[in-house]
């Protein structure tokens, strides 16, 4: 499907690059330019300061009703323009779009959110250049307690995790998480190992083939919410209303169709429960 690969490449295009932290002031008036940042900025409680957002940009419901300022590598240029921002906040990896931000004479701030200590470290960041330094440091410290995942002993058997955030149609193209990523720090903390040991492509694309010889004791799908429909956990088998595809049928595979399975912020601590619950399933 197109927008599952849309979805995949955007992800894959994550990266690290040139951080600048702003001074906080008062009355700012906000941009966000990826959808992890508009969650922090909403779980700050400053969702009036925000005056657009990047079109993924869904969660909270009420994120969606803000003016769309394009996506996280297509910006509307008209439209950041016209909102009139005084700060402008996306990714570190956004270096063409924060040299031309700056051109315009707005400030712009990018955060990080590679990985689990990332996402703890944006949130300060952010709260810090929006005035919201107490609210910040409050949300950091329950995140970070999220993210010391389940207790195990050191004789718990740990199973083999893929996680494959999209692939086509034919199922010929996975795009799957390899190590030192943030799929690979969540399996880890939910008590797996990744199956994918590859270290030099973050995300590489594999075959059926490719997938046959990591052989995976679990599989995670992570499919992208496109009907409306309630967002969900769908196990690999005759129960389930929604089939896994063929090529994950060999293996015991858990469909996820969450939205905050996509996205890298505050709420990883879902998806680290939902991993866990998956990896333990003692039923399968």
């Amino acid at each position: 499907m197109k927008y599952i690969l849309t979805i995949t490449l955007a992800f894959l295009l994550a990266g690290c690059g040139e951080r600048s932290v702003r001074m906080p002031h008062d009355g700012l008036r906000i941009i966000s330019m990826a959808p992890n940042v508009t969650e922090i900025l909403y779980t700050l409680g400053l969702s009036n300061q925000v005056a657009g957002v990047s079109k993924y940009s869904a969660y909270p419901p009420a994120a969606a009703e803000k003016p769309i300022v394009g996506g996280t590598y297509d910006p509307n240029w008209e439209m950041i323009i016209a909102l009139q921002p005084d700060l402008v906040i996306g990714l570190d990896s956004q270096e063409e779009i924060a040299t031309q931000i700056k051109q315009l004479g707005i400030d712009f701030l990018g955060v990080p959110h590679e990985h689990v200590t990332d996402i703890l470290q944006s949130i300060l960041i952010i709260g810090e250049a929006c005035g919201a330094e107490t609210k910040a440091q409050e949300l950091f410290q329950t995140l970070e307690r999220t993210a010391s995942g389940p207790s195990a002993s050191s004789n718990d058997w740990k199973p083999r995790v893929l996680v494959c955030i999209g692939h086509d149609e034919q199922m010929t193209r996975m795009y799957i998480a390899a190590k030192n990523t943030f799929y690979d720090e969540l399996i880890t903390l939910a008590g797996g190992i990744n199956a994918c040991e590859q270290t030099a492509i973050k995300y590489p694309e594999i075959s059926p083939e490719g997938l046959h010889a990591m052989q995976p004791d679990l599989v995670i799908d992570l499919v992208p919410n496109t009907g409306g429909k309630r967002s969900k956990v769908w196990k690999n088998d005759e129960t389930q209303a929604q089939p896994a595809s063929e090529v994950w049928k060999p293996y015991r595979a858990v469909i996820m169709t969450n939205q905050y399975a996509f996205i890298p912020g505050p709420r990883f601590g879902s998806l680290l429960k939902d991993l866990t619950e998956a990896i333990h399933d003692k039923g399968h």
